[in-house]
C-alpha cells in the first residue's frame, strides 16, 4: 500500500530537501491520487507539491513521479503534459501509458518530440487515428515500426495506403502491416506483390484471393524484382536478360513499362525486336519516331495487349522529353511523370503510385492467350 505523506514529510522536505528526501516525497504525493477520500483541500495541497516537484533538477526526483503518476487516470493534466515534455528518462514511462494525455496532446508530442517519445506514443495499448495518422505522416520510420506492429492502434485506410508509398521496398514496415487486421482489400492485392514470399501467402490464404488473382500478384512481385536486375546490369548483361524472359515467354508489356519508365530505354529496345522479330537498329528508328505511324506499327507487330498502347505512348513521351532536359537518370523524376501522363490515360483506373496502376492495367489482360512468346 502507498504511503501517506505526513506533515514530517512536508518538514522535512522544507528542511533538509535531500535528493533522496524529495525523491521519496515525489512519489508519496504521487500515491495520494489513488486515495479517493482526499479532501479539495488535500488535493490542492498536493498538486502545489507536484507542481513545485515536477520542475526538480533532480531527474531522480521527476522520473519518480513519472512512474508514480504514469497509471492515475486522475492525475493532474499540467503536471503530466511537463513530464511528458521532459527527458527520455522521464517522459518514456508517461508517455507509454498515461491516460490522462488526450489525442490533441499525443499529436503535439509527436510533431515535436524525438524518435524515442514517437516510438512510446506508438506502442501506446491504444493508438487513436489522428495520432496513427500524425505518426505516418511525420513520425521517425522507427515509430513507424512500432506503429504498425501494434494492434492497439487504430490505422485508418488511406493511412495505411500512404505508408505503403512512403515504405514501398521496405521490407521491415511492410511485412507487419501484412498482418495486421484491418489491411483494407485494395490495399491487400497491393501488398501480395510487395511482400516476400512467406507473407505472400498468407496475404492470400487469410483474405481468400482466388488462384488466377493469386498468380497474377505474385506474376506482378517477380516483375518488379526484375526491374531492380536491370537496373543494376551492365549494358553487356542487357541482351542476355531480355532474351532469357523472352525465351520463358514472360517479356509482357506491363515488365516493358515498368522497365521504360525506370528509364532503362535499351532493354525496351531489345525487348521489342525479339517480340516483333525485327533488327534492333530498325526497331530504335520506330520506337523513337515522333511521328504517330513509327511506334504505333511497333507495337502492332509485337502483339502486346492493344489497352496498354497509351500508356507506352504516355511513358515514351515523357522519356523524349526527360530525356532533352538532361533528367533521365533522374529516376523519381521520371516516375512521377510517367505517373501522372498515364493516369490521365486512363481516368477510370485510379492508383497511389506507378506501380499499383500498372497492377491494374494488367488484370485488364490476365486472361489473353501467349502469342510470340510475351505475356500480358
Amino acid at each position: 500500500m502507498q504511503e501517506r505523506l505526513t506533515f514530517a514529510d512536508v518538514e522535512r522536505l522544507l528542511s533538509e530537501p535531500t535528493e533522496e528526501v524529495r525523491a521519496a516525497a515525489a512519489a508519496k504525493v504521487a500515491g495520494q491520487f489513488r486515495n479517493v477520500v482526499l479532501t479539495p483541500r488535500e488535493r490542492a495541497l498536493a498538486e502545489e507539491i507536484l507542481g513545485y516537484l515536477v520542475h526538480d533538477v533532480a531527474v531522480s526526483v521527476r522520473r519518480a513521479l513519472a512512474h508514480c503518476l504514469r497509471d492515475l487516470t486522475d492525475a493532474p493534466h499540467d503536471i503530466i503534459m511537463a513530464l511528458a515534455r521532459d527527458i527520455d528518462e522521464v517522459s518514456l514511462p508517461v508517455l507509454e501509458s498515461s491516460a490522462v494525455l488526450t489525442d490533441e496532446d499525443l499529436v503535439e508530442l509527436v510533431l515535436h518530440g524525438n524518435p524515442a517519445k514517437q516510438c512510446a506514443i506508438a506502442g501506446r495499448a491504444e493508438v487513436r487515428p489522428a495520432v496513427s495518422e500524425t505518426i505516418a505522416w511525420a513520425g521517425d520510420r522507427r515509430a513507424v515500426l512500432v506503429l504498425v506492429a501494434n494492434e492497439g492502434a487504430i490505422i485508418a485506410p488511406d493511412v495505411l495506403q500512404q505508408l505503403a508509398d512512403r515504405y514501398a521496398g521496405d521490407e521491415e514496415v511492410l511485412d507487419p502491416m501484412a498482418c495486421r487486421k484491418d489491411v483494407p482489400p485494395a490495399l491487400v492485392e497491393r501488398l501480395v506483390t510487395m511482400v516476400s514470399e512467406g507473407l505472400r501467402n498468407y496475404l492470400i490464404e487469410q483474405h481468400g484471393i482466388d488462384v488466377v488473382t493469386a498468380s497474377l500478384l505474385q506474376d506482378l512481385a517477380w516483375e518488379r524484382t526484375v526491374v531492380d536486375l536491370v537496373m543494376t546490369a551492365s549494358p553487356d548483361e542487357l541482351p542476355r536478360i531480355v532474351e532469357q524472359i523472352f525465351e520463358r515467354k514472360r517479356l509482357g508489356a506491363s515488365l516493358l513499362l515498368r522497365v521504360l519508365s525506370a528509364g532503362e530505354v535499351r532493354f525496351v529496345e531489345l525487348g521489342f525486336a525479339l517480340l516483333t522479330d525485327v533488327s534492333e537498329e530498325r526497331i530504335v528508328r520506330l520506337i523513337h519516331d515522333l511521328g504517330p505511324l513509327g511506334f504505333r506499327a511497333a507495337y502492332a507487330r509485337s502483339g502486346l495487349p492493344e489497352v496498354f498502347f497509351p500508356a507506352f505512348r504516355a511513358a515514351l513521351d515523357v522519356v523524349h522529353e526527360v530525356q532533352a532536359d538532361g533528367y533521365l537518370s533522374d529516376r523519381p523524376f521520371l516516375r512521377r511523370c510517367v505517373m501522372e501522363r498515364i493516369a490521365a490515360q486512363y481516368p477510370d483506373v485510379t492508383a497511389g503510385d506507378l506501380d499499383f496502376l500498372l497492377d491494374r492495367l494488367a488484370r485488364f489482360t490476365r486472361a489473353l492467350p501467349w502469342r510470340s512468346g510475351h505475356a500480358a
